[in-house]
């Protein structure tokens, strides 16, 4: 997914894929790192049961998420009712005011992947029939704000945008490349919406199996005419997979099946593409 057009210079050095382990201390995180957004998530309670009601989301996501016959997500966005919108409104503003810093780091992680995806569909809905979440601006002119420098929400108080989630908290906090897994930007290039919502009990298996559909997807990584060609996603957030196209590949590897698995450590010849088509599946019922 491809994101924060302003910030794509500005990111920070990817690490391992363990990350959450290296989280789970208890204390008050990491040194501040480049472009981190500061606030009270960076703060966490090592151990707490605490959990975050996500079931209204979990309802709009079992009743509109299709799953499309080549293993695309799709979101029916014009069969969603006004009462539905006003439940996702109500989850956004819960969500907002409540004491993030009270959780353990998983049920956070859980906490932001809910909080982002929830904040894209309430924008996409907002301006439908929109074609593609890029067509989305706020202002006027280059002055104005795209969809994902905008901000959206206020978290505690403090306003945050969906690159802000991304690269300035997530990133920072959890140093974790399969965040982009869990982060669907309603475009048909990106990974897919998935039907039920992050826990923390189960964010670590929900994002390995969402690497794995990705990575082994078309629109995620291909081999055509010699030439391999990846998701522009890995390139703009080149840097959260390892920061070279050596790290990037070993990265896919983890996930890879054949054809996949088999491509060569010093493939030469590698593009990127991208499908911004919003990834509407309305009128298609279950």
């Amino acid at each position: 997914m491809v994101l924060g057009r302003r910030d794509l210079a500005k990111l920070t050095i990817g690490a391992a894929l363990t990350a959450l382990t290296g989280c789970a201390r208890g204390g008050g995180g990491s040194p501040d790192a480049p472009d981190r957004l500061q606030g009270p998530w960076d703060r966490f309670v090592a151990g707490s049961k605490r959990e975050v009601d996500h079931a209204p989301l979990a309802v709009l996501l079992d009743r509109h998420v299709l799953k499309r016959s080549d293993g695309v997500h799709l979101f029916a966005y014009g069969d969603v009712t006004e009462a539905e919108r006003a439940n996702l409104d109500r989850y956004i503003r819960e969500l907002a005011g409540f004491a993030v810093d009270s959780l353990d780091r998983r049920e956070q992680y859980a906490f932001w992947l809910n909080l982002y995806n929830a904040l894209v569909l309430r924008l996409v809905l907002s301006r439908y029939l929109v074609l593609s979440i890029q067509d989305i601006g706020f202002g006027l002119g280059p002055l104005g704000d795209g969809p994902f420098e905008r901000e959206l929400v206020a978290v505690l108080g403090r306003p945050v945008s969906l690159s802000d989630i991304r690269e300035r908290i997530l990133w920072p906090i959890f140093k974790d490349p399969r965040l982009h897994y869990g982060l669907c930007d309603a475009a048909i290039g990106a990974p897919n919406l998935q039907p039920r919502v992050f826990t923390g009990e189960r964010v670590d298996r929900m994002l390995d199996g969402a690497a794995l559909d990705y990575v082994n997807h078309p629109r995620g990584a291909r081999l055509a005419g010699g030439r391999l060609i990846l998701s522009e996603m890995y390139q703009s957030h080149l840097n959260h997979f390892g920061g070279t196209q050596a790290e990037l590949l070993a990265h896919l590897r983890l996930y890879a099946v054949d054809p996949m698995r088999s491509v060569p450590r010093g493939v030469k010849k590698v593009s990127y593409a991208f499908d911004w088509s919003l990834n509407d599946g309305t009128g298609l019922g279950k």
